[in-house]
């Protein structure tokens, strides 16, 4: 039978929503989840079987040739894989005992699975035990509000996968660890091709924390390589990486770089990296270099403005100690000063009368701070 004319059936309904998904088609990298999607189901399936013959140790011969997943079409509303597959007559069947279709049952069972843990907060008492590390594993590629949708028909409710759904799997399921996909804010501080491993500084919490990690595609050197400096004077970057993360929600360790860009336009970063590098006394004797806190959190600052499509601030060495960002417009003049105390300061006045507003975050926050800057400079 040539694939032309192979009968197919649908085999469920999926789609992709939010993020990434909210443009018509399929992006390449998160296609994997489609694989851990099949695997999941050939897990569950199998395990299904051998529940249902206890007597069995192992698997009939060629069990899984009775399951050919494909993505035939992606369709419109979100992201819709169509997967589907093969159907034969039943006379050709690939029949394993009388109760019928094992993968259509791993099908329901996960769909099951997923409803309750976003509706009901538990797991099903028949999902299979070891199958719950590749539950856990699908949706590993979601990001922010990004979700996965599986339902039976197109108008039943569907179950969902989310990020907060795996979380909730990681506490139910008591696993200790669960790998996730991520961007972290760090440095690259050492790199060896041989093993094939990275020394870095990342970022969570306003923490420093040094760790070492791996990188499986050579080609990564070249970019890791790029970013590399000594010790704080590595840039700033983006590290797209799969990490361990334990139920408290912390990274545990790092198991491979995917990707690695600039946490900041080079021209930024070279700014902040310039000003970091000062000494004491870079002004005249008794004025302190900023530390490397204040430029941490200038980073931090940086990043948050960047995002909210705010303008390049003049960038200075504070007088004081610390960094001063500096916006102009054509009525006001904004001043924000980091200080090596940890105190950020934020004072705006205008340039025609003797209007000004100052405002003092004892408790950092890059957030709270580029609410002000952005309220300041739209006004």
């Amino acid at each position: 039978m040539s694939g032309e004319d192979e009968s197919r059936a649908p085999f469920g309904h999926m789609k992709l929503r939010g993020g990434r998904y909210s443009r018509y088609g399929l992006p390449v990298s998160s296609a994997v989840e489609l694989e851990r999607y099949s695997r999941l189901v050939t897990t569950v399936a199998r395990h299904l079987y051998l529940q249902a013959h206890p007597r069995r140790k192992r698997l009939p011969r060629n069990f899984d040739d009775g399951f050919d997943l494909r993505l035939t079409a992606v369709a419109e509303g979100s992201v819709v894989p169509v997967l589907t597959r093969r159907a034969v007559d039943d006379g050709d069947q690939f029949t394993l005992s009388p109760v019928p279709d094992w993968y259509e049952q791993a099908r329901k069972l996960i769909n099951e699975a997923l409803y309750e843990v976003e509706n009901a907060n538990k797991l099903p008492l028949k999902f299979p035990r070891d199958a719950l590390k590749d539950l856990a594993q699908f949706g590993r590629s979601l990001q922010g509000d990004e979700r996965i949708e599986l339902a039976d028909s197109g108008d039943q409710p569907p179950a969902v996968m989310t990020l907060d759904t795996r979380k909730r799997i990681q506490q139910l399921a008591q696993l200790d660890e669960l790998e996730i996909e991520t961007v972290l804010l760090g440095q690259v501080t050492g790199l060896t091709s041989s093993p094939q491993h990275v020394d870095l500084v990342i970022f969570e919490d306003e923490q420093r924390k040094k760790v070492t990690a791996n990188y499986s595609d050579p080609a990564t050197w070249d970019a890791l390589r790029e970013h590399l400096g000594y010790a704080s004077e590595a840039p700033f970057a983006s590290l797209t990486v799969v990490a361990t993360q334990g139920r408290d929600g912390d990274i545990t360790s790092i198991a491979d770089v995917l990707g690695i860009e600039l946490a900041l336009p080079p021209e930024w970063t070279q700014r902040v990296a310039e000003i970091g590098a000062l000494a004491d006394g870079w002004h005249e004797e008794g004025i302190s270099a900023p530390s490397q806190e204040s430029v941490d959190r200038t980073q931090s600052i940086l990043l948050v403005c960047l995002d909210s499509s705010i303008d390049r601030p003049g960038i200075f060495p504070s007088i004081e100690g610390g960094v001063q960002l500096e916006w102009r417009t054509p009525s006001r003049t904004l001043e924000v000063e980091i200080l090596n105390n940890g105190t950020v300061e934020a004072l705006w006045y205008s340039k025609d009368t003797d209007e000004s507003d100052e405002r003092v975050f004892e408790v950092f926050r890059a957030d709270d701070v580029v609410e002000f800057i952005e309220r300041t400079i739209g006004d």
